[in-house]
């Protein structure tokens, strides 16, 4: 049929259709644009979303722990165990206020209010107290982080040991009424992990001066806030930021002073 003139004139007809190299190659070359066009704007609509998740949940643990408040007085959580320098003192929070939360029993990976969507990695350390390195791992699937992505501000109840104790040496709130934080719209209640330890999962690197955390504050209010990892001693370039009050500038500060 092929070799027939109606034959013949399909072949000549399809051919026409076809595209040509030159064709299909531009073809290409504007779905290759429109993908590096469309690709940021979606990373960037999942980073908002992941903070959106990340605010909410900052939101109701704010207050869940001001509930607690509420019913004993005032005070924020007392500290019960600080027989050695651990994850305990920020993290002893939570079952004081998972009731208030809507939550019941032990803390647990799947407790998703505790689980911030861009908590993917951590900076530890995984052979001594001194390396600093990126572990690909949530922090909420961490039980001695008690499986949450927050911690509460609680550096005034921490000491570093093992001997001798030294309480105090770090601002905090843990202990403290609600009313006696004279700036309760710049001290901290609960915020992410990265805010304590110097990076940020909203824009990740090791350690940038000004990266961005999300902090829940003794007002209530939550807000993604830029962080100083800057250091307040002469002799170090970088402290770890819960270790002392920002510069002025900062629209935080750890102290209820």
């Amino acid at each position: 049929m092929m070799n027939t003139p109606k034959g013949r004139n399909l072949i000549r007809q399809a051919t026409a259709m076809a595209f040509t190299l030159v064709e299909l190659l531009v073809v290409i070359a504007i779905i290759g644009i429109l993908a590096a066009l469309i690709m940021p704007a979606l990373s960037r609509a999942k980073a908002n979303g992941q903070r959106t998740a990340c605010l909410n949940n900052l939101t109701q643990i704010a207050k869940g722990v001001h509930m607690y408040a509420g019913d004993f007085n005032e005070i924020l959580f007392p500290v019960t165990n600080l027989s050695h320098f651990s994850y305990y003192e920020w993290t002893a929070y939570d079952p004081f206020m998972r009731g208030y939360a809507g939550l019941n029993g032990a803390p647990s990976p799947q407790d998703k209010l505790f689980a911030c969507p861009a908590d993917t990695f951590y900076y530890g350390s995984l052979n001594s107290r001194t390396d600093w390195t990126l572990i690909p791992q949530s922090e909420h699937l961490q039980s001695n982080n008690s499986f949450s992505s927050y911690a509460f501000n609680a550096g005034n109840a921490a000491f570093r040991g093992p001997k001798p104790p030294f309480p105090g040496m770090f601002p905090g709130i843990m202990g403290s009424k609600l009313s006696s934080i004279s700036v309760p719209a710049k001290t901290v209640l609960v915020a992410e992990w990265p805010a304590f330890d110097g990076y940020s999962w909203h824009k990740p690197s090791s350690v940038v001066n000004n990266a961005p955390d999300m902090l829940s504050f003794a007002d209530g209010h939550v807000a993604y806030v830029k962080m100083y990892y800057g250091s307040n001693n002469p002799s170090q370039t970088r402290q770890h930021p819960f270790a002392f009050n920002p510069p002025v500038g900062y629209d935080y500060q750890w102290s209820r002073d």
